[in-house]
């Protein structure tokens, strides 16, 4: 593993985020026009949940797993949503708040990774484990049968995945 060495989780949370920002990910909902009804914060947390689980799942494959162990992984992932929360522009939030909504938002996403445990929808036969976790984060917004709302999240978890595996790839291949 190279990891310990060559680099901190702080400098690949920020190589995540320029790749993936979570003010880019909330302007896809803003260029779907979706109005949302709950509080900012709530929002926040929901959305930043979806980006987090999305990024820890990611995390898993293989490639990434066997250069990045455990702890590293889950520094980057805590750096990940700090950094998120302190470069969005949604609403600022100070240190302690901040801190206080990651604790949340890795709460959430340890129930949304349940629908990566699913034996109901075998892998490859149905919508797969995103659709799901958009779904939850839609009923935790109160706003479910909300089709262009779940499109536009769905479609942000999609792209984030692969801005994620083209980031790690990238990351990887340099220090080999």
């Amino acid at each position: 593993m190279f990891f310990e060495q060559k680099s901190n989780s702080l400098e690949i949370a920020r190589g995540i985020i320029k790749n993936t920002g979570l003010d880019e990910n909330l302007g896809i909902l803003k260029r779907k026009k979706q109005p949302i009804s709950i509080e900012s914060k709530e929002f926040l947390k929901l959305v930043m949940s979806l980006c987090a689980c999305n990024l820890v799942q990611t995390m898993k494959a293989d490639f990434i797993a066997e250069e990045i162990n455990g702890q590293n992984s889950d520094d980057i992932i805590k750096d990940y949503i700090l950094e998120s929360f302190r470069t969005q522009d949604l609403v600022k939030l100070n240190k302690s708040e901040a801190e206080e909504k990651r604790l949340a938002v890795m709460a959430i996403v340890r129930e949304l990774e349940g629908f990566w445990d699913e034996k109901e929808d075998p892998h490859g036969s149905g919508p797969g484990p995103r659709y799901y976790c958009v779904k939850e984060i839609l009923k935790r917004m109160g706003v479910q049968p909300n089709y262009d709302l779940h499109d536009a999240l769905f479609e942000l978890m999609y792209l984030q995945y692969k801005h994620y595996i083209k980031f790690f790839r990238g990351f990887l291949d340099k220090w080999e």
